[in-house]
This record gives C-alpha cells, sequence and structure tokens, in this order.
C-alpha cells in the first residue's frame, strides 16, 4: 500500500469511528434530556394535576357536609348522619379498576363556633395514616352565616396517579426507543450509504487508475496534484512528494504554458519527452468539485502520430513530391500574403518565372529518369541561391516561380541572373546534357494577383523568343 493510500484508509477508519461516537452521543442526549424532563417536568406536572384534581374532588363533597353541619339537627344524629355522609364518600370508587377516591376523612370542628358537645362530631372514617396519599385540607363553612367551623382532611388514592405516571414513563421509554430505533438506523442507512459511497470511489479509481490516457487531478491554485494514474505518472514522469502530491518538470512545463478552462475548449500542446523527444498531447479540462475544493481533473490524450500524419499530409498538400519544395497551391497562397503585405506596408515584391530549355528534348534524348533527376537537382540549386525571405517552388511541369519579397525589379534581375548561372554550372551524370533556364522578372505594380503572374509569364515567353537562356526584366 502507498502511502498515499494508506493516509486515505487512516482517513476513512477516523471517519468512520466519528460517525459511529456523534450518532453514539446523539442517542446519549435524547436519552439524558427525556429523563430529565421527565424528572422535572412531566412527573411534577402530573403530580400537581392529580393533587389539584384530588382536591376538587374533596372540595366537591364538602360541600354535602356543610349543609348537615347547618341543618340544626340534634347533635347524636347529626353525628350519625356525618358518619353515614363519611363512609359514602368513601365507597364512590373508579368503575374501571374499583378502586377508591378517597381512602380516609377525618373531620374537625371549632366547638367554640358550633354548638355541639367538645369531641363529639370529631370523626375518623377510613385511613388516616396513608403517607403516600394526597392530603386536601378543606374549610367547612356554615351555611347561613358563612363563618369556619371546621376542617375536612381528605385523603385520597395515590393508585390513579401512579397508574397514569406508569403509562406516561412507558410511553416516554417507547418514544425513548423508538428515537433510539430511528438514530440506529439513521447510523445503520448512513453507514451503509458510506460503505457504497466508498465503493462507489474505490471502483471510480480503479476506472482512473486503469484508463489507458494520462489522467490527474488539479486542485485550483495548486502546483502538485492531487491525484495522477498510472499513465500520467509514466506520461509525466510524476513523483510522489512529501504533501502527498504528485509533480515533475513536464508537469509544471504543461501547467506553465496554461490549461483549458472550458470543457469545449481542449488544447493540442507540445509536452517533450523526459529524454527530450518531441510529443503531443490534446489536453481537456472537466470543473469540478472534490472533497469540496474546487479543482479540474485533466485528461491528455496522446496525438504525437496523429500530429506527424497532418503535418505530413499538410506538406503532401503543399509540397511537390518530386522536387520537395512547394507546389503550385502553395506558391498561390504565399503570394497572395505577400501581395497583402506589399498593400499594407507598400514595400516593393518581385517574382521570377522561369522553365527548363528544350526540357521535352532531354525527356525524349535521356529519358524520364535524367529528366527528374534534373529537376531535382535544378530545386536543390534553387534553394541554394536564395535570400531567407525568398520562397521558391515548382509552378508546373518544368516550370519553377521565385517569390522575392523587399525585391525591387533590378534586384530581383540579379538575383534571376545569378540562379540562371549556378542552374547552367551544374554537372549531369550525362556528359552530353547541358540545362540552361529561360524567364522573366515582374515587380509588384497594384496589378491583380493572375495578372501579376500573367506578366512574368509574358516576360518568359519573350525570353524564349529571343533565343533562351536568358532573363527578361
Amino acid at each position: 500500500m502507498t502511502k498515499t493510500a494508506f493516509a486515505r484508509h487512516r482517513r476513512s477508519l477516523k471517519f468512520e469511528r466519528n460517525l459511529a461516537l456523534i450518532f453514539g452521543l446523539l442517542g446519549l442526549t435524547l436519552a439524558i434530556v427525556i429523563a430529565l424532563h421527565w424528572f422535572l417536568v412531566l412527573k411534577p406536572t402530573l403530580r400537581a394535576e392529580a393533587e389539584s384534581r384530588a382536591s376538587a374532588l374533596a372540595q366537591a363533597q364538602a360541600q354535602s357536609i356543610e349543609r348537615l353541619l347547618g341543618s340544626g339537627l340534634p347533635a347524636e344524629r347529626l353525628r350519625n348522619e356525618l358518619q353515614t355522609t363519611l363512609d359514602g364518600m368513601l365507597l364512590i370508587k373508579d368503575q374501571s379498576t374499583r378502586e377508591p377516591f378517597i381512602e380516609g376523612i377525618a373531620l374537625t370542628i371549632d366547638y367554640d363556633l358550633f354548638d355541639a358537645p367538645g369531641g363529639n362530631l370529631d370523626l375518623v372514617q377510613g385511613r388516616d395514616d396513608c403517607a403516600e396519599c394526597f392530603v386536601a385540607h378543606i374549610p367547612l363553612y356554615h351555611p347561613q352565616d358563612r363563618l369556619l367551623i371546621g376542617i375536612a382532611t381528605c385523603y385520597s388514592n395515590p393508585a390513579f396517579l401512579e397508574q397514569l405516571l406508569n403509562d406516561v414513563r412507558v410511553n416516554l421509554l417507547w418514544v425513548g426507543v423508538v428515537f433510539l430505533c430511528l438514530i440506529s438506523f439513521a447510523w445503520w442507512e448512513t453507514d451503509r450509504l458510506l460503505r457504497r459511497l466508498r465503493e462507489s470511489e474505490s471502483n471510480l479509481r480503479s476506472v482512473f487508475e486503469a484508463a489507458p490516457f494520462p489522467m490527474v487531478l488539479n486542485e485550483d491554485g495548486q502546483l502538485g496534484l492531487r491525484q495522477a494514474n498510472r499513465a500520467a505518472k509514466a506520461y509525466l514522469d510524476l513523483r510522489e512528494d512529501g504533501s502527498e502530491h504528485f509533480s515533475s518538470e513536464l508537469w509544471l512545463t504543461l501547467y506553465a504554458a496554461g490549461l483549458p478552462t472550458d470543457v469545449s475548449e481542449p488544447r493540442e500542446t507540445p509536452i517533450p519527452a523526459a529524454d527530450g523527444t518531441p510529443r503531443w498531447a490534446l489536453v481537456s479540462a472537466i470543473p469540478l468539485q472534490f472533497s469540496g475544493v474546487p479543482s479540474q481533473l485533466i485528461s491528455l490524450a496522446d496525438v504525437t502520430e496523429l500530429k506527424t500524419i497532418q503535418d505530413e499530409l499538410r506538406s503532401a498538400s503543399l509540397t511537390d513530391g518530386l522536387t520537395n519544395i512547394y507546389n503550385r497551391r502553395y506558391l498561390y497562397l504565399r503570394l497572395t500574403k505577400e501581395v497583402d503585405l506589399v498593400k499594407r506596408y507598400h514595400h516593393p515584391l518581385s517574382i521570377f518565372l522561369f522553365d527548363l530549355d528544350h526540357f521535352k528534348q532531354v525527356n525524349d534524348t535521356f529519358g524520364h529518369g535524367v529528366g527528374d533527376e534534373v529537376l531535382i537537382q535544378v530545386a536543390s540549386a534553387l534553394k541554394g541561391c536564395l535570400r531567407e525571405v525568398d520562397v521558391a517552388g515548382r509552378y508546373g511541369g518544368e516550370e519553377f516561380l521565385v517569390i522575392l519579397p523587399h525585391a525591387s525589379a533590378p534586384e530581383a534581375l540579379e538575383v534571376a541572373e545569378r540562379i540562371g548561372a549556378v542552374i547552367k554550372s551544374l554537372q549531369w551524370s550525362q556528359p552530353a546534357l547541358r540545362v540552361t533556364i529561360s524567364g522573366g522578372v515582374q515587380q509588384y505594380k497594384g496589378e491583380e494577383l493572375d495578372e501579376f503572374v500573367e506578366l512574368a509569364d509574358r516576360k518568359l515567353y519573350q525570353a524564349k523568343t529571343d533565343g533562351r537562356d536568358r532573363v527578361v526584366g
């Protein structure tokens, strides 16, 4: 495992541990919140509500006691009636559980305000020692003068509150369990999704690595490469540095030359090999986000062979196959360009059009092989007589055209006569062979391109008419 792969694996394990810790803390936080809400909010609220209901029930039952106390009955009969009323209150039960609402009642009378023997009406019915019961002290008032004449202490049954608390507790536990299950499911789904993402990333990385053409990942603003497949490492001679990035002189050269900024604009770029061999690559770039960082996925397709073929085809379309100098098509393209330059900058331009004297007799006498040899040697000698800015080519058959930028007619005539002398002095494989030329020199004076060449051709014809082996200017 490479350093980069090991570091990537280590980061993945650390991320998984952190994810599990986050979900675990989320579950623990939820459990703590539910527990605190239960102990600090729900349970006290339910108890207070139960006490309020118990007090309201006792208050409602106390009204019957007040009516008896204000009835004016004799003390003994009043005591019996009160006992009966209190027993009736103790018999009130919940229909579903058959549990009594009130466990006990203690009746205390203020005999200073009520005409009865002391302690005669102080009654205790049921339990008065219930520590868990809700105790409600209900004041008793005389129905006529509304004076406080006693207190009824009711001990309400806590079973209903406990049942309610148990029900709420169970519901809260179910809610907690459901939330914990949801958290566990979310963690499981997230972990499963991350595993699938890792698998997809691994598959993409495998495709990236196995791609037969160079591919690299470059973060915006960074010289070093974040990722590079095997083909790119070999093609660009990439090496991993200490910062888990890849770089090389070839990559820095490509980066300095400029990378494409648009998907639809691939760019042909010269990328020499490590040994200096010239190469061409078609460079394309796709902008993307990698780990939240703006980046470019750069691919390179080696087009050296295609470029060579294109150059050969271009050369073949502009070069004469026999003499290896420019052909008529290129001569016209170049002459058009030179005429445009003359019109813009007004410098002189001349041409020299010539052909080989009696060339048909050469072919008929010595054969076409010798005729080809003559054409080749004339083309070679012609190139040796020209300046760097001059252009020469085979105009057709045994005719040649020389373009002489920045040359006036007298200057062009001097060059033409030098060419004629050089060709005349050439040595041939056939001792009896002698080659001379006839030509015409013409300086451009604003005429149309075809007329310009036609004027040089007329002077060529005049040279032939005058006896050949000469140049007419």
